[in-house]
């Protein structure tokens, strides 16, 4: 008898752990609806936060290498094509993409830890590339005689360049758009800034000793380029209650004056408005910022 009260009791623990478990990651995955719909009118596929909250919170504890004597080199491959229709030989989709490929010869194992993110970047593209290709020859097959004779098909980009790099750091941007008939594209720009002798993607934590404070500076930056030329005659209404969510893990860089964050059009700013880099000086950051990183 008492062998089954003690059986009992442990499926009934077991029970409660697995429940609250599940709570939890329900609670965990609640997506922010503000910050969701932002990103889908940025880039035209909604975008989750996943990503952001992964390279946050998985903030290594890895040590930096041994400063290297020469920068990485960087070189890109071209992926670029016209997606056509296999029956009629209409253009479907015309692609501008490219992926980086980084050189540290002197560190292979940060290089290949790099490439390994580029390439991985690469397969997701593909996935959009054959989503818009598909919603092309939807489009098309839709059309009336007539207007397929005005067709020019649908357009996709991502192509990287290179920022800056230096015996520590390297940074890379990459500018994307989606084109589908619209009178202008969706546009977006992505940065990647990796500790070059180890080839870990920076993340704010890693860089910010107090996220908080350096968040506060960050903003006061912001705030004050947006509203004065050329972008304050495209600033939204509500464009002061999206300040705090315009700096976030993809959309900053280093280079040798210091932080600078991407603001993408539809946060802040209309698509007029373009996309605004703000730089904000290492001086200002120094007491909020991991000093590894203060390239001087």
């Amino acid at each position: 008898m008492k062998k089954k009260i003690l059986l009992l009791g442990l499926g009934i623990c077991l029970l409660f752990a697995a429940c609250s478990g599940k709570k939890g990651a329900e609670k965990g995955n609640q997506p922010d609806t503000k910050q969701e719909e932002k990103k889908e009118d940025v880039t035209g596929k909604t975008k989750s936060n996943d990503s952001d909250t992964q390279k946050d919170s998985s903030a290594s504890t890895e040590e930096p290498g041994k400063e290297l004597s020469q920068p990485p080199e960087v070189t890109f491959t071209d992926y670029s094509q016209d997606i056509t229709d296999e029956e009629s030989g209409a253009l479907l989709l015309s692609v501008a993409e490219n992926s980086p490929v980084v050189s540290i010869p002197e560190n292979e194992a940060a290089a290949e830890k790099i490439n390994m993110a580029f390439e991985q970047k690469h397969t997701e593209t593909q996935t959009y590339i054959e989503e818009d290709t598909e919603l092309a020859r939807s489009a098309y097959q839709g059309l009336s005689d007539e207007e397929k004779e005005n067709w020019t098909g649908y357009g996709y980009g991502s192509v990287y360049k290179m920022i800056y790099a230096s015996t520590r750091i390297l940074s890379i941007e990459a500018e994307s758009y989606q084109w589908q008939g619209t009178p202008h594209p969706n546009t977006w720009t992505s940065s990647y800034c990796f500790d070059a002798t180890t080839g870990k993607l920076l993340s704010l934590s890693d860089i910010f000793t107090d996220k908080a404070k350096a968040g506060e500076i960050v903003e006061k930056h912001i705030l004050e380029t947006i509203t004065e030329e050329p972008y304050k005659d495209y600033l939204m209404e509500d464009y002061e209650s999206y300040i705090s969510d315009i700096l976030t893990e993809d959309v900053f860089y280093l280079n040798e004056k210091g932080l600078v964050v991407i603001c993408n059009p539809y946060l802040v700013t209309t698509h007029a408005g373009g996309t605004i880099e703000i730089q904000v000086p290492y001086k200002e950051l120094e007491e909020v910022m991991n000093e590894l990183y203060i390239l001087k």
